[in-house]
């Protein structure tokens, strides 16, 4: 089984609010740790952006977990634009379509602290914490 991670929970790992690597081993410990590309873009972005130490922090923090990063492609894109489609009364942007997008062609479980977005995408398994 896979597990998506998103950008927010490496955020609240970074911020010493959940630890992440013992969540990990207690629930999830054969799964395979990936990130959509959205994801990784989101949280590079730190390590380019911020002032050094802030960003050698986030370098560190990923390099512990050894997560792969999964492409977004067409599948993927399609799958994403069908979400928002259905949720463009109430949309939640591009970004989160795209992230529960690759968790879905993934079969994936996403891990996020985003429930009142992504609890609304129909199919999409969302990890309890």
């Amino acid at each position: 089984m896979n597990l998506h991670l998103d950008a927010n929970a490496i955020v609240e790992w970074e911020r010493g609010r959940f630890d992440l690597p013992a969540w990990i081993a207690q629930n999830h410990p054969n799964d395979e740790l990936r990130f959509s590309a959205g994801v990784w873009q989101e949280l590079m972005y730190g390590a380019y952006a911020w002032e050094p130490a802030r960003a050698q922090k986030r370098l560190r923090f990923l390099s512990l977990l050894g997560v792969s990063v999964r492409a977004y492609a067409e599948r993927q894109a399609d799958r994403a634009a069908r979400i928002a489609a259905e949720l463009r009364s109430s949309p939640i942007g591009f970004s989160d379509c795209q992230v529960a997008a690759t968790a879905l062609e993934d079969a994936a479980t996403l891990l996020t602290f985003n429930r009142e977005h992504f609890g609304r995408m129909p199919g999409l398994r969302l990890a309890a914490v």
